[in-house]
């Protein structure tokens, strides 16, 4: 294991590589994700509730559906229909009736919400530039690769189910 790890968790135990992966990647999100957890939580806004909005700049004036929005998650979240209420009652999103389907509710950034993702671009543009910053341009490349080398491995095995039988095959 290595030293940071090591240091990090306070132990000397040996883990498997899979368990020191699995352990490396968490502790690495849940650092760097404090970050930017600091600046949206700055403007009343969780990293769930700000990656709503960006999918709803994404999508432009067209917007996006219920399950559109829960597809693109880059995180589950079990309620997604409270999550678009907290939003809507702060006067980010807006929602109405598809025109040529009226069992589709199509969700909207409002001026309001596009203004609050105005406000926090430049410290998460700084955050990303100090990120990169972090690695020389190769070391980041491979790191991103990998990283969808494992998000492919992940989507092939499908369930934790399917997963777990990989593994004792």
């Amino acid at each position: 294991m290595g030293q940071v790890l090591q240091e990090r968790l306070g132990t000397g135990h040996r883990f498997t590589p899979g368990e020191e992966l699995m352990l490396a990647l968490g502790l690495a999100t849940a650092d760097l994700g404090a970050i930017p957890a600091g600046i949206f939580e700055r403007h009343g806004l969780s990293h769930t509730h700000y990656n709503v909005l960006r999918m709803l700049r994404g999508a432009g004036d067209g917007g996006l559906t219920y399950s559109e929005i829960r597809d693109r998650m880059i995180m589950g979240v079990p309620d997604v229909t409270r999550l678009m209420d907290r939003l809507e009652e702060r006067g980010l999103i807006r929602r109405h009736r598809d025109d040529s389907d009226r069992r589709r509710v199509i969700h909207s950034l409002t001026s309001e919400g596009l203004d609050v993702l105005r406000a926090i671009q430049p410290r998460l543009d700084a955050f990303h530039g100090w990120l990169s910053s972090q690695l020389s341009r190769s070391a980041l490349k491979t790191l991103v690769g990998t990283c969808e080398q494992l998000i492919a491995s992940a989507a092939r095995a499908g369930s934790t189910a399917e997963a777990d039988n990989a593994a004792v095959s």
